[in-house]
């Protein structure tokens, strides 16, 4: 069974945990407990917990915020073939299991700095889905005033939606720079697609995040294919989680929105520990084109 990206499948209790018992008698508790998917790692010793507890609000919490965003996308969809949204529209259908389970784990006052493809983690860092589309159709009661349009949404600890393919990797970098400085024990999570994986300016930044031991965590959100290419034909190495070389990583199962929490707990609290960055490849899919 999947729900907007929220696959069920293998997500039973384990025989004779605490879970099953609480799925036999489900009217008597308000939680359960479910297993994660396997996780791969790199240079680490052990990585998130295997196991985790879902409480009924937050699996409605969850549920109804990767509605939310999958319906509002289908109707920037519409939108867009009705010629009311002008330019390129990145839609992230198939992909609301990353952006809902990250923030399930997040501090409000961690940072978020991802690449075009936004409109969902604008809804979920603070804007309402009136804003987010009337931003797309450029009207003043838009995120940004409808001056940013699809690809440059921004609200407070949430800085983009950047329109140059990996430009964002260096900026999170210097936001961790930032936390640092100012002594936060928070963490920037830095965002980018596979298709940006291979770019010069992200090994500049991974290199310059593990030289001062920023809190940065790298993510990759692999979809498969950066525009119509596959990942396949454009990398040497898809194991992004292992492409920081010296920074550790995480692969994660991101069809699965509790495998993504735990993993995002894991690297927030690696983080925040003095360890310096981390990387986590989320293996997703995304059900629309590139750019519709």
């Amino acid at each position: 069974m999947n729900f907007a990206g929220f696959s069920l499948r293998n997500l039973s209790p384990k025989i004779g945990s605490p879970g099953s018992a609480v799925i036999a008698s489900r009217f008597a508790s308000n939680e359960v407990t479910f297993q994660t998917r396997p996780y791969k790692l790199h240079k680490l010793d052990s990585g998130p917990a295997s196991e985790t507890t879902l409480t009924k609000e937050d699996a409605l919490d969850y549920y109804r915020k990767m509605q939310v965003i999958r319906r509002m996308e289908t109707s920037a969809g519409n939108l867009y073939k009705e010629k009311k949204i002008r330019g390129f529209c990145h839609l992230y259908t198939g992909q609301e299991a990353c952006a809902v389970g990250m923030v399930g784990a997040m501090d409000k006052e961690d940072a978020v700095i991802t690449a075009y493809r936004c409109h969902g983690w604008t809804y979920l860092l603070g804007s309402t889905v009136l804003e987010v589309i009337a931003e797309l159709t450029g009207k003043i009661s838009g995120n940004v005033y409808g001056k940013g349009g699809s690809m440059h949404m921004y609200d407070k600890n949430f800085f983009g939606g950047n329109g140059i393919v990996g430009a964002q990797q260096p900026l999170g970098a210097g936001i961790a720079f930032a936390m640092k400085y100012r002594k936060q024990k928070n963490s920037c999570f830095t965002l980018y697609g596979d298709g940006a994986a291979n770019q010069g300016q992200l090994f500049e930044a991974t290199n310059m995040a593990k030289l001062w031991d920023l809190p940065c965590v790298f993510i990759c959100e692999n979809n498969g294919f950066g525009m119509g290419t596959s990942a396949d034909r454009a990398s040497a190495s898809t194991d992004y989680y292992t492409r920081g070389d010296y920074v550790p990583g995480i692969w994660v199962d991101a069809m699965d929105i509790l495998s993504v929490r735990e993993a995002t707990r894991f690297a927030k609290e690696y983080c925040n520990s003095g360890k310096g960055p981390l990387m986590m490849e989320l293996a997703t899919y995304r059900y629309s084109g590139h750019s519709i």
